[in-house]
Protein backbone atom coordinates (compact mmCIF):
# COMPACT_ATOMS: atom_id res chain seq x y z
CA UNK A 1 0.00 0.00 0.00
CA UNK A 2 2.73 2.23 0.72
CA UNK A 3 4.50 1.80 -2.98
CA UNK A 4 0.87 2.73 -4.04
CA UNK A 5 0.72 6.26 -2.29
CA UNK A 6 4.25 7.19 -2.96
CA UNK A 7 3.33 6.44 -6.91
CA UNK A 8 0.40 8.77 -6.35
CA UNK A 9 2.29 11.39 -5.09
CA UNK A 10 5.09 11.01 -7.48
CA UNK A 11 2.29 10.89 -10.10
CA UNK A 12 0.43 14.63 -8.73
CA UNK A 13 3.69 15.72 -7.41
CA UNK A 14 6.94 14.70 -10.00
CA UNK A 15 7.39 16.13 -13.26
CA UNK A 16 8.76 12.70 -14.92
CA UNK A 17 10.46 14.81 -17.58
CA UNK A 18 11.12 18.44 -17.81
CA UNK A 19 10.88 20.68 -21.67
CA UNK A 20 15.21 21.11 -20.50
CA UNK A 21 15.92 17.36 -20.49
CA UNK A 22 14.28 16.76 -23.93
CA UNK A 23 16.85 19.89 -25.36
CA UNK A 24 19.54 17.24 -24.66
CA UNK A 25 18.10 14.53 -26.58
CA UNK A 26 19.13 16.29 -29.94
CA UNK A 27 22.52 15.76 -28.90
CA UNK A 28 21.79 11.74 -29.30
CA UNK A 29 23.00 10.26 -32.97
CA UNK A 30 19.05 8.84 -33.42
CA UNK A 31 17.19 12.10 -33.08
CA UNK A 32 16.52 14.55 -35.44
CA UNK A 33 14.64 17.44 -34.33
CA UNK A 34 13.22 18.42 -30.89
CA UNK A 35 11.03 21.43 -31.34
CA UNK A 36 8.86 23.52 -28.87
CA UNK A 37 5.76 25.76 -29.37
CA UNK A 38 3.10 26.51 -26.86
CA UNK A 39 -0.87 26.29 -27.46
CA UNK A 40 -3.94 28.32 -26.22
CA UNK A 41 -3.51 27.45 -22.56
CA UNK A 42 -0.15 28.23 -21.91
CA UNK A 43 1.02 24.95 -21.96
CA UNK A 44 4.47 23.76 -23.67
CA UNK A 45 4.42 21.45 -26.77
CA UNK A 46 7.18 19.87 -27.64
CA UNK A 47 7.73 17.45 -30.72
CA UNK A 48 10.56 15.22 -31.06
CA UNK A 49 11.67 13.02 -34.49
CA UNK A 50 13.54 10.54 -34.15
CA UNK A 51 15.12 7.16 -35.76
CA UNK A 52 14.09 3.35 -33.49
CA UNK A 53 16.42 0.96 -33.42
CA UNK A 54 14.20 -1.15 -36.16
CA UNK A 55 14.81 1.75 -38.46
CA UNK A 56 11.38 3.16 -38.01
CA UNK A 57 11.01 6.72 -37.85
CA UNK A 58 8.88 7.71 -34.83
CA UNK A 59 7.33 11.42 -33.67
CA UNK A 60 7.04 12.42 -30.13
CA UNK A 61 4.58 14.61 -29.08
CA UNK A 62 4.78 15.74 -25.19
CA UNK A 63 2.42 18.18 -23.78
CA UNK A 64 3.80 20.30 -20.00
CA UNK A 65 2.01 22.76 -18.22
CA UNK A 66 3.06 25.86 -16.32
CA UNK A 67 4.77 24.29 -13.92
CA UNK A 68 7.04 22.23 -16.44
CA UNK A 69 5.61 18.82 -15.43
CA UNK A 70 4.41 16.53 -18.39
CA UNK A 71 1.08 16.11 -19.00
CA UNK A 72 0.62 13.91 -21.43
CA UNK A 73 2.85 11.75 -24.12
CA UNK A 74 1.83 10.35 -27.54
CA UNK A 75 3.63 8.39 -30.22
CA UNK A 76 3.23 8.14 -34.02
CA UNK A 77 4.61 5.04 -35.16
CA UNK A 78 4.21 3.62 -38.49
CA UNK A 79 1.45 5.75 -38.82
CA UNK A 80 0.12 4.43 -35.05
CA UNK A 81 -0.76 6.83 -33.36
CA UNK A 82 -0.54 5.38 -29.10
CA UNK A 83 -0.50 7.51 -25.78
CA UNK A 84 2.10 6.70 -24.26
CA UNK A 85 1.62 8.51 -20.77
CA UNK A 86 -1.18 10.55 -19.18
CA UNK A 87 -0.54 12.22 -15.90
CA UNK A 88 -4.73 12.69 -15.16
CA UNK A 89 -5.18 8.71 -15.91
CA UNK A 90 -2.17 7.74 -13.89
CA UNK A 91 -3.27 9.83 -11.15
CA UNK A 92 -6.94 8.21 -10.98
CA UNK A 93 -5.26 4.92 -11.78
CA UNK A 94 -3.12 4.79 -8.32
CA UNK A 95 -6.02 6.80 -6.25
CA UNK A 96 -8.06 4.47 -7.39
CA UNK A 97 -5.54 1.67 -5.83
CA UNK A 98 -5.19 3.83 -2.69
CA UNK A 99 -8.01 4.20 -1.83
CA UNK A 100 -9.14 0.47 -2.12
CA UNK A 101 -6.33 -0.24 0.63
CA UNK A 102 -7.65 2.15 2.57
CA UNK A 103 -10.73 1.32 2.82
CA UNK A 104 -11.91 -1.31 5.45
CA UNK A 105 -12.91 -4.92 4.37
CA UNK A 106 -16.56 -5.55 5.82
CA UNK A 107 -17.21 -9.34 5.57
CA UNK A 108 -20.74 -10.91 6.72
CA UNK A 109 -20.48 -13.30 9.65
Amino acid sequence: MLETIERLYDEIHGPKLTPYELIENVKLPNYISVDFSKDSENNIIAYTECLLKDGNHAIFTYVFNKENKLISLKSIVRGVEEEVYNRKSEIEKFYLLASQSLKPSVKAI
